[in-house]
């Protein structure tokens, strides 16, 4: 055994040697999985539950706190994510690594925040500076909602957002330039 190998342990030097090597790809930022900034439509189908009608199903689902529980086992089905079950800081974590982290934020006819869960309702205070560290270290998976069974789906980091909605919150009256509706129009 070398003195190497006694001060270290084998995984130890392992790593060491790959990190001191010439590995230009070591040190580059690892990307997510997903696309960023490319909205991605999606048909929701088999929505029900027992003999409630279709339409009452879709009432229910477009309250935004409904439809998150579904959603996010949804997009953990349909993209290279890994859900977080339970209310924590974030939805998701990236397939390659849990330093990325996403949080899902619903988009319905009254808009969408993307405020923390415990900022958002009656007699809650929202804190500008926490709100802000917290967007920096996410990336938002905005989903629409409005037109259900159409979904809209986009992923987005926090810290563009906070640039173009510093409040927090998106208006409906956004909702189309969010999702590049007229782009998605115009190459349909």
């Amino acid at each position: 055994m070398t003195s190497l190998e006694s001060n270290f342990g084998l995984e130890d030097i392992i790593q060491k040697l790959s990190l001191d090597g010439d590995n230009s790809s070591s040190n580059k930022p690892i990307e997510p999985s997903v696309t960023l900034n490319k909205t991605f439509d999606h048909k929701l189908k088999n929505l029900s539950f027992d003999i409630l009608s279709q339409e009452v199903v879709f009432e229910i689902l477009k309250d935004g706190r409904c439809f998150s529980h579904f959603i996010e086992k949804w997009l953990a089905n349909n993209y290279p994510l890994i859900h977080i079950t339970g209310c924590k800081k974030y939805d998701f974590i990236d397939n390659k690594t849990e330093d990325i982290k996403y949080d899902e934020k619903t988009f319905t006819k009254n808009g969408c925040y993307f405020l923390p869960s415990n900022m958002i309702g009656a007699g809650r205070k929202v804190n500008i500076e926490e709100f802000e560290k917290k967007a920096k270290e996410l990336i938002y998976i905005l989903v629409s909602n409005v037109n259900l069974p159409e979904i809209k789906v986009k992923f987005i980091k926090g810290s563009e957002l906070l640039k173009l909605y510093p409040s927090g919150r998106i208006h409906i009256d956004e909702h189309d330039k969010v999702f590049d509706v007229s782009a998605t129009i115009e190459k349909n």
